[in-house]
């Protein structure tokens, strides 16, 4: 799978296994709703920082500079993440942000890496 982006990304990544499960053990915490989201701005609930780009995950948030790993998802990784029975979505990021509330809303514990702006 070629994953490429035109646009504003955003990647759920469910944390009950896989790569943040190291994080899940440990955090046994809900993941943070995304409080708002603006060009540029984002707010997680729990922190007091404003995010340009952020990582959510249960019990935390970070920002994230894209410039650590790129803005596209390697088709690598998500095989990986798929393999290890792990459900990846990579939406537009108003879209992964309503998805990622709805499940959080419902109690799944998820992360996610998020960029508001191209």
């Amino acid at each position: 799978v070629d994953v490429r982006y035109t646009g504003l990304l955003g990647v759920l990544l469910p944390t009950s296994q896989g790569l943040e499960l190291e994080i899940s053990a440990r955090l046994p915490m809900a993941s943070p709703k995304i409080a708002s989201l603006s060009w540029g701005q984002m707010k997680v609930q729990g922190s007091t920082l404003t995010y340009k780009d952020c990582k959510v995950w249960p019990g935390g948030s970070r920002a994230w500079d894209w410039r650590e790993t790129g803005t596209e998802v390697p088709p690598s990784t998500v095989e990986y993440l798929q393999k290890q029975g792990i459900d990846v979505r990579v939406l537009q990021t108003e879209q992964a942000v309503k998805e990622y509330n709805a499940l959080v809303a419902q109690g799944v514990r998820v992360g996610g890496v998020f960029h508001s702006t191209c």
